[in-house]
């Protein structure tokens, strides 16, 4: 008994080792590799990566070798530095590669096995900038340009940031007065509740600098109840600009959205890092009907290239709100053909339930017809997949009701108060308007006017439609008063 008893002991042991045995890429049959090719765990690093604010603020530059397992089942597990920069540096490439788990395993004796890998993770020289007390530092001369010599500057300007380099508190400007400076401007930290919810049900909340005129500027960053980072955007004077990220419930990012000169394009992964998409999208111009979007290359999620240089099928799943209640999502279906980079011919849509289908016939990218069956069977005819509410008549006439309507004030006339109020609501189906109210105001009773007026609006809207069906469709319009 004694025998089989170390027998079986000795079988056990050889099982748990076999099992945990690690190999390294040259005692492989075939060696672990990315899911979509190295160049793009390369993009996806540097999507993700978070340069430490100590290490931006010297401007410094450099690499971190990290190592890792790829476990049979694609995961990444293991990760550790394998040759040092500095230990913020080193501790931010641990976590972006820790990020990646889309890998083809290593095979051995036809069995996947685990394998190491090894990935060099590059921090960008960028210009050093002063960074005191959890404050970015700038000074400037009188003329507003920014100089580096603190005894020749006029202006000395504060921006919060966090070690993320995510705004942190109120950007304070101050003036020099003798021999120190004293406060002349400051641009609240502005937090508020967000309009969009995700497909996880949780509501946004962004925090950014905002201007007199509710425009935003600089960072705005959205984040989840619990502080995980949505989505980051630059804007200057209202308008996004820059580079925007979006990012998945588990902290990786979906979207990188890169601006140009005459267009956006659009790189995004799945959750588990691999490369999923990238697209480019016009600028919106003045007058001019937006293009459709350019669709360059789509991988499936196995890795497998389903459109490569603008040309194949592909099929794609995503989450959609419900019509009846745009709090809840839904998993929806679509697929067909691309060419030249656009939809061509028929393509055929669906909710996963059965409950909605749609198929439309495209050319050039541009919907020609599509007809869109319901829930309860009826079938809707289109030409247009999605179509922007609208005051009848056009901008015209919404130009021509307010100027016959709006009445200025008289405690804003003798108190010469001039400038915009901002009103959001949201029109519903039948075209009446609901849930009207100021979001920048100027007092004076010009806010109560402006509200007045868009509520008597109510009615004289043509609804937004998505694929034939009427939709409620949040609005925001600015009204000027202005003397003649």
């Amino acid at each position: 008994m004694k025998f089989y008893a170390t027998l079986f002991l000795f079988l056990c042991t050889f099982s748990v080792f076999a099992q945990t045995t690690v190999y390294q890429a040259f005692e492989a049959d075939s060696a672990a590799e990315p899911r979509g090719g190295m160049p793009y765990v390369t993009t996806f690093l540097q999507a993700n990566l978070r340069k430490p604010i100590a290490a931006e603020a010297q401007g410094v530059g450099g690499r971190v070798v990290v190592t890792g397992i790829v476990e049979p089942d694609g995961r990444i597990t293991d990760v550790k530095v394998a040759n040092k920069f500095r230990p913020d540096c080193d501790r931010e490439a641990v976590r972006v590669f820790t990020l990646f788990n889309a890998w083809k395993p290593g095979y051995k004796a036809g069995k996947p096995i685990r394998q190491y890998v090894n990935i060099p993770v590059t921090f960008k020289p960028n210009p050093p900038f002063l960074y005191e007390n959890g404050a970015r530092v700038s000074y400037f001369d009188k003329d507003d340009k920014l100089i580096a010599d603190s005894s020749k500057a006029q202006y000395k300007q504060l921006v919060p940031v966090d070690s993320l380099g995510i705004p942190s508190g109120d950007i304070i400007v101050y003036k020099t007065k003798g021999k120190g400076w004293k406060e002349e401007t400051r641009m609240p930290l502005i937090r508020k509740e967000g309009s969009v919810r995700g497909p996880s049900g949780k509501t946004e909340y962004l925090i950014g600098y905002q201007d007199g005129i509710i425009q935003w500027n600089g960072l705005l960053v959205s984040i989840d109840d619990k502080g995980a980072i949505l989505r980051q955007t630059y804007f200057q004077d209202g308008k996004r600009s820059g580079t925007e990220l979006v990012y998945h419930p588990n902290g990786s990012v979906s979207e990188k959205i890169e601006e140009f000169d005459d267009k956006y394009v659009t790189t995004s992964w799945y959750p588990n890092g691999q490369i999923r998409q990238i697209q480019s999208s016009a600028k919106p111009k003045p007058n001019v009907p937006m293009p459709p979007d350019h669709v360059l290359a789509y991988w499936e999620d196995t890795g497998r290239q389903l459109i490569k240089d603008g040309a194949g099928r592909a099929t794609y799943q995503t989450q959609v709100p419900l019509p009846a209640d745009s709090t809840k999502f839904i998993a929806f279906v679509e697929e067909g053909q691309y060419q030249n980079g656009f939809k061509e011919g028929v393509w055929k849509g669906r909710y996963a339930d059965g409950s909605y289908s749609y198929e439309e016939q495209y050319d050039k990218g541009v919907c020609q017809t599509g007809k869109a069956r319901q829930a309860d069977g009826t079938e809707l005819r289109y030409t247009e997949v999605q179509k922007q509410a609208e005051f009848k008549g056009g901008m015209p006439a919404l130009g021509q009701f307010l100027a016959s309507n709006l009445r200025y004030p008289a405690d804003a006339q003798r108190a010469r108060v001039q400038g915009k109020v901002f009103i959001t609501f949201v029109v519903n189906t039948d075209g009446t308007i609901a849930d009207a109210r100021v979001l920048k105001g100027v007092g004076y009773g010009a806010d109560e006017e402006a509200l007045r007026v868009v509520k008597a609006m109510s009615g004289r809207w043509n609804p937004g439609l998505l694929r034939g069906k009427p939709i409620r469709v949040k609005y925001n319009l600015p009204i000027n008063f202005t003397f003649n």
